[in-house]
């Protein structure tokens, strides 16, 4: 491991494990040993264990795969938003909604009802309202955009959820393993690497580390060439149960086409050689 990588995950906190009576055994391979009954992170496996989550991201992310960040720690919010941001995946950042894979058909109808707030708001249709009618949709608008803000592009369940913290987001990683998809995340020294695809050892607690992280994968993503994938439109009035106004179609002409005739044999002529 080079050095300068070291010093600089050294210099981020990720070293920095919990109080060793919250340890989780399942994390003994990750820990160096313990300062102050604290427990230090082996750097060395961390630096390992980011080079290969971020090759298989970087994989996911190139055959267009739609990944879905889960960071609704506090210290995770912020970089984990700009990284989905930037890299065209989608995030949850303030609140996980229990049953946004297993129910995603009940889900997609509430974030239906927000996009469409959403654009009621944006068009002032919302202003022909009462005063009370208006600040009841308005709160129920910010309800659902602290919920759904992350996801509005999301049309489907996605490939991959990542866990910025494995334990505090244990409810997404459980109903990820109960449809059998790749979870990854970034565990301290209290989490479980049994019950995700992949992780990264490390410090949860410190925005440094963090950002440090988030910035990595981040970079690893930059330019990389993504496969094109087809998407089906999203209509929200299809998703809501809303009826949808037939569109009329002009009838197809058909084209009549003259039948080729086969084109007439040739007599046999008759050379002297076939004589």
């Amino acid at each position: 491991m080079d050095k300068k990588i070291l010093n600089s995950m050294f210099d981020n906190l990720l070293h920095i494990g919990n109080k060793s009576n919250y340890w989780n055994p399942k994390m003994k391979d990750y820990i160096y040993g313990t300062v102050n009954g604290i427990h230090v992170i082996n750097l060395v496996k961390t630096g390992e264990k980011i080079e290969e989550v971020k090759k298989e991201i970087r994989d996911l992310h190139a055959e267009g795969k739609k990944i879905l960040f889960v960071a609704t720690k506090l210290q995770t919010r912020d970089a984990f938003a700009k990284l989905a941001q930037d890299t065209g995946h989608f995030y949850v950042t303030e609140k996980w909604v229990p049953g946004l894979l297993t129910n995603f058909k009940t889900i997609k109808k509430r974030i239906a009802t927000y996009l469409r707030l959403l654009k009621d708001s944006e068009s002032g249709a919302l202003d022909v309202l009462t005063k009370k009618e208006k600040a009841a949709k308005m709160l129920e608008l910010e309800k659902l955009d602290r919920a759904f803000k992350g996801l509005k592009e999301m049309k489907k369940i996605p490939d991959v959820i990542f866990a910025i913290d494995g334990v505090f987001e244990k409810q997404a990683v459980k109903e990820a393993n109960s449809l059998n998809l790749p979870a990854y995340a970034i565990m301290n020294t209290n989490g479980d690497e049994t019950v995700v695809q992949n992780l990264i050892p490390a410090n949860t607690n410190s925005v440094k580390s963090i950002d440090f992280i988030a910035k990595i994968i981040t970079e690893s993503l930059a330019g990389v060439k993504v496969k094109a994938t087809v998407v089906r439109k999203f209509d929200a009035k299809r998703v809501s149960g809303e009826k949808r106004t037939p569109t009329k179609t002009a009838p197809i002409k058909k084209e009549v086409v003259a039948e080729k005739k086969a084109p007439a044999k040739k007599e046999e002529v008759k050379t002297e050689e076939t004589k």
